[in-house]
């Protein structure tokens, strides 16, 4: 089958799965009953690795094993799909729209035990009892409490090495003769080209595997080597492409919750500079809009020039509760860290945009899977020192509902 049409028929193959009677139930008798269901689900930044990921690894599945039923799931709402702009550019070059696609929100709210979940980009979620299977490429984080309810049959593949989670995709695909798809190909040739900044020395966000599995889909595909720059260029500026967002969807674009017992705090990844977000006339509103009522706000800004490939870094925190000395502890752990060692400092020009700190970043080489980990052992500690008590505990307005 081709991967076309295995697209044109998942969410078919899901309602065999539900009830007639009620949607929003799983079926107790499935019409087929020996079929086991597999979600393969994305990680809730759903940038081009996670989507692609989750898309390509059903298929390989779907085709491989056919006596179960492999089912992709971008982990957003729907709505939020038109954010994604890499997403559906890529999507749309190999013919995806988005009628075809499943989302968190078109999946039932219950889940019975029976049916499994293949997490992809991402190794720690709410869905933990029912993974059978992780490919990640993030540092292990075993210190979560979802993390420890994984089944001990679980079987993990989480690489930190690799800088791109479509790379362990890749490796599944290349190791078998079939299925084949120059359309697989080409969205996993994209995606490992994006995430390690092409191959970049500077960035240094990739490791063998990863130009291993390039080099092979570019045979595959009759690609040559110097075609990557011009396709890394189409890609950065449809990530960059926010002409048609308001600011609080750039500040949505590629967030993620950061969860503890007593907060949640939303990071926010952007296409652009934190410094230059914040001077644009609205910000604070957007801000104010966005994370109404968070104890902080994270935001990661990354821009890459166009004309050399050049990656710049920052980081802003912002307390809408005013919080100042939690603002002050996360940026001293951020600051303090050796591990990896942020290189932070201040913007050459001071700004005081909502009383907030914002620094750059020299150190291009980390991201959020590796600030992310800095930022919550801050969180911890502040708790542990002021004993919160659940009636100050603030949540973020737009708190993402997992609609499983």
């Amino acid at each position: 089958m081709c991967f076309q049409r295995y697209l044109a028929q998942v969410r078919t193959t899901l309602g065999r799965h539900l009830t007639e009677a009620s949607p929003a139930a799983w079926a107790a008798v499935p019409s087929h009953p020996n079929r086991k269901l597999h979600l393969v689900l994305g990680n809730e930044s759903c940038d081009l690795d996670s989507a692609v990921s989750a898309m390509t690894l059903a298929f390989i599945y779907a085709q491989r094993y056919r006596e179960h039923d492999y089912v992709p799931v971008l982990n957003i709402p729907r709505r939020d799909y038109p954010l994604k702009t890499e997403v559906g550019h890529m999507f749309g070059k190999c013919g995806i729209s988005e009628p075809v696609l499943l989302f968190r929100d078109d999946l039932p709210k219950e889940m019975t035990h029976d049916v499994s979940v293949i997490l992809v980009d991402h190794h720690v979620s709410s869905l933990a009892p029912n993974v059978t299977q992780i490919l990640d490429h993030r540092p292990l984080d075993d210190g979560a409490p979802n993390y420890k309810l994984l089944p001990a049959s679980c079987e993990k593949n989480i690489d930190p090495t690799v800088g791109s989670c479509a790379t362990l995709v890749a490796e599944r695909y290349l190791a078998q003769n079939e299925p084949r798809s120059r359309n697989v190909a080409e969205l996993l040739h994209a995606t490992i080209v994006l995430d390690t900044i092409n191959f970049s020395p500077t960035a240094k966000r990739f490791g063998p595997l990863d130009q291993r599995m390039v080099q092979n889909l570019e045979l595959e595909l009759g690609l040559a080597e110097d075609q990557r720059p011009r396709l890394f260029d189409e890609l950065v500026a449809a990530r960059a492409d926010i002409s048609k967002l308001k600011l609080t969807e750039v500040l949505r674009k590629d967030m993620k919750m950061l969860s503890t017992d007593r907060q949640e705090v939303p990071l926010a990844g952007m296409p652009i500079l934190v410094r230059d977000f914040v001077d644009k006339s609205g910000a604070e509103k957007a801000v104010k809009e966005f994370a109404a009522n968070s104890n902080l706000l994270v935001i990661l800004g990354m821009y890459v020039n166009p004309k050399d490939g050049q990656v710049q870094r920052d980081v802003g925190l912002i307390s809408l509760s005013a919080q100042s000395q939690l603002v002050d502890r996360v940026r001293q752990a951020l600051v303090k860290s050796r591990d990896p060692d942020l290189q932070l400092r201040p913007h050459d020009v001071e700004t005081h945009f909502m009383g907030g700190c914002f620094l750059r970043q020299d150190n291009v080489q980390a991201t959020r899977k590796h600030i992310l980990p800095i930022v919550k052992e801050a969180l911890l500690d502040w708790e542990a020192e002021h004993c919160c008590d659940c009636e100050e505990v603030i949540y973020f307005k737009e708190k993402p509902q997992l609609g499983l």
